[in-house]
């Protein structure tokens, strides 16, 4: 082998090698991803238990929509703000959610939260009712890098039979 050529083939090697240790543009660490994904539902949720709709809501993306079953979807922002304070105003909600489970696109700019939840909604005068069902959240990357929640989809469970809201 000329020097030339085995000096060439060391380059080709050394490059490989260096580049198998990178990742690719766009690429994602989906463990890290499904984290903070997690991590934001779960404070979304909280926010939204403390009875604060301006922080619930700041954590939809700017095309929001959320659809939910019995009522209009709900397009962007400032609607789920002022749709949570009505909701806010007449009944009081614990919103809890069960085990999730995450998953994130192959290139990392959407995670999907899946849980169960249970809703219980006590009125000003002490009645209270309860709702379970599956709530998926839908947060996808924004220009600033942040992942926002752009698709909220909550899915109440049938009654079990015989039994009442």
């Amino acid at each position: 082998m000329r020097n030339g050529t085995r000096v060439a083939l060391l380059a080709a090697v050394a490059c490989a090698t260096l580049l198998t240790g990178c990742t690719r543009p766009g690429s994602a660490d989906s463990a890290a991803i499904a984290d903070q994904v997690r991590k934001d539902a779960t404070e979304l949720v909280a926010d939204y238990n403390a009875q604060n709709a301006a922080a619930a809501a700041a954590w939809d993306a700017p095309d929001y929509v959320g659809v939910f079953h019995g009522t209009p979807n709900v397009n962007g922002p400032a609607a789920d703000e002022a749709g949570m304070k009505a909701a806010m105003a007449a009944t009081k909600v614990l919103w809890q959610i069960g085990e999730a489970k995450v998953t994130v696109s192959k290139a990392g700019d959407l995670g999907i939260f899946e849980a169960p939840y249970t809703f219980t909604m006590t009125t000003p005068q002490g009645a209270s009712s309860k709702e379970s069902g599956t709530w998926i959240a839908i947060f996808k990357r924004q220009d600033d890098g942040k992942m926002k929640l752009w698709r909220s989809i909550g899915s109440d469970a049938p009654l079990a039979k015989g039994a009442t809201s």
